[in-house]
């Protein structure tokens, strides 16, 4: 039977028997097993992210074997995040070779940029006028798909179907039916929209997990940030850094496999031994940002900069345009 392990006495309980939510999140780890079913360890703990994020036990060095339920979500992960036999470069593992000067050179690339950005040039009037009001999701889409990909190729202009391919991303990657995943790898449909992608980025896979991916962030993020602006009293009153770590969000969750048996945390694994981490809940609260970008971890967003710095340089055109259309309002007083 399924067994659920609590982590923090180290105790293995027997059949189908539940540990209180209490007891399960006390330690924030809680493993799922049954030899040949399923050996996955769920992680909401910040503390304990951070410390598998860089324990070299742990890494994204997938192998396709072991039990049922593991190899059906690296199945189902890898041919997402891939394209032709290349994994994307957040699916590479810490000991590839090129991995590391890749992610540092795109690292270095981005902030330039994001010291272009952050006080709100001309380039993001299109960005600030649609989180004022104007405009519809279809048009903050596009804006923000073509903002991600100039990061990439100065030229690039995002169209209702490179909008529609990366939508057929991520609904692969939030879908947990098996079945449809299959059905869309068979009939080429999601091949077909990353080759799409890509096309438009010259074969960057980095670009195209900015355009596929990545961008959905940061569109959740304006969403919230148009929601700030719409309330005058909390506009005026919300600092800017605090407006823009409003309109951070992270990826739901990340995973990595063990690479041989151990323990962390109290939690024994096993090799192959998935761990989610649940970056989205656990980067909640001021102590736990850095987790929005892993920014402490190997494998930190090359974009850890350039995001916010995006969005600071978004409220501060809009917060000049504002204050402005105030100011220039005709009294009535004594007219």
């Amino acid at each position: 039977m399924l067994k659920e392990i609590d982590h923090e006495n180290r105790t293995d309980q027997a059949g189908l028997e539940r540990i209180s939510a209490q007891r399960m999140s006390h330690r924030g780890m809680k493993r799922s097993y049954f030899p040949g079913i399923i050996d996955i360890v769920d992680v909401t703990d910040p503390a304990q992210i951070r410390t598998i994020s860089n324990d070299s036990r742990l890494d994204r060095d997938f192998i396709e074997h072991g039990p049922v339920r593991n190899v059906l979500r690296l199945w189902k992960m890898l041919r997402i995040f891939s394209l032709n036999g290349r994994l994307f470069p957040t699916m590479l593992p810490r000991t590839n070779p090129n991995r590391a000067a890749a992610q540092e050179e795109l690292w270095s690339r981005l902030n330039v940029k994001a010291d272009e950005v952050k006080h709100g040039p001309a380039q993001l009037e299109p960005l600030a006028e649609w989180v004022r009001g104007i405009g519809t999701a279809e048009k903050l889409n596009l804006l923000v798909q073509q903002s991600v990909g100039r990061l990439f190729v100065e030229t690039f202009t995002a169209t209702e179907e490179s909008w529609a391919a990366a939508c057929t991303v991520l609904e692969a990657a939030s879908s947990s039916n098996v079945l449809r995943m299959l059905g869309w790898h068979i009939s080429g449909r999601l091949a077909r929209a990353k080759a799409l992608l890509a096309s438009m980025v010259n074969g960057d896979l980095s670009a195209v997990n900015g355009i596929g991916v990545a961008l959905h962030h940061i569109v959740d993020g304006l969403n919230k940030m148009r929601q700030l602006a719409a309330d005058p009293a909390l506009r005026s009153s919300i600092t800017t850094e605090a407006a823009v770590d409003e309109c951070l969000f992270a990826p739901t969750t990340v995973v990595r496999q063990a690479k041989t048996a151990g323990e962390i945390g109290g939690c024994p694994f096993g090799r192959g031994s998935l761990f989610i981490l649940e970056l989205g809940s656990a980067s909640k609260g001021a102590a736990n940002r850095d987790l929005v970008f892993l920014s402490q971890s190997w494998s930190r967003c090359p974009a850890e900069r350039w995001v916010p710095a995006l969005l600071e340089g978004v409220w501060t055109r809009v917060l000049a345009t504002l204050h402005d259309s105030k100011q220039s309002r005709p009294s009535l007083i004594n007219s």
